[in-house]
């Protein structure tokens, strides 16, 4: 695993620097949202984390990992939060196997929306703050300007046919649906 956009040149900020703990985690809790991608994910994570622990022998300690795993190589001397949070993050998405995956109102889970937010207040956080209560309107009129916002990002949207505009239009609706719920 490495960082495509800046690893190869040693030249990550430091928030680059711990996309490898994020990716690492996700991918891990992937397996347990979908089982089937167990065998895939972990491919490409126990290699990580071999390399990783490569890495993991610097700084004045010993204990410092760096973040040039790709090379297998050892201890880079990179050094900061960054690098320990991905290390640390890779090595434990090993253990996921075998655990449950997180409840849903369907198998167990007892969680309740509040829209009180825990006030106690009776008066949901938005009556009480003096703001309306959001309609459908209020959730088509927010799909709509978050497509037209899409839209306008796309890149060559001067070359584009009505059809181009309508699948992309289509698909930014479609996957802000849940707004409308």
């Amino acid at each position: 695993m490495y960082e495509a956009e800046c690893e190869p040149q040693s030249n990550c900020d430091n928030d680059q620097q711990s996309f490898k703990a994020y990716l690492s985690r996700w991918m891990a809790g992937t397996t347990l949202l979908a089982p089937w991608t167990y065998d895939t994910i972990m491919g490409y994570l126990r290699p990580s984390a071999t390399a990783a622990a490569a890495q993991c022998g610097g700084g004045t300690t010993g204990q410092v990992c760096g973040l040039h795993w790709y090379d297998n190589s050892t201890y880079d001397g990179l050094y900061g939060p960054g690098e320990q949070m991905a290390a640390m993050q890779v090595f434990q998405s090993l253990l996921i196997g075998g655990l449950q995956a997180p409840f849903t109102t369907e198998t167990g889970g007892t969680s309740k929306g509040d829209p009180t937010a825990g006030t106690g207040s009776g008066t949901s956080v938005n009556t009480a703050a003096g703001l309306h209560t959001v309609t459908t309107g209020d959730k088509a009129g927010a799909g709509i300007l978050t497509a037209g916002e899409n839209l306008e990002c796309t890149p060559y949207t001067s070359n584009l046919r009505l059809t181009d505009i309508l699948v992309v239009l289509i698909t930014v609706l479609s996957s802000a649906a849940w707004m409308l719920i």
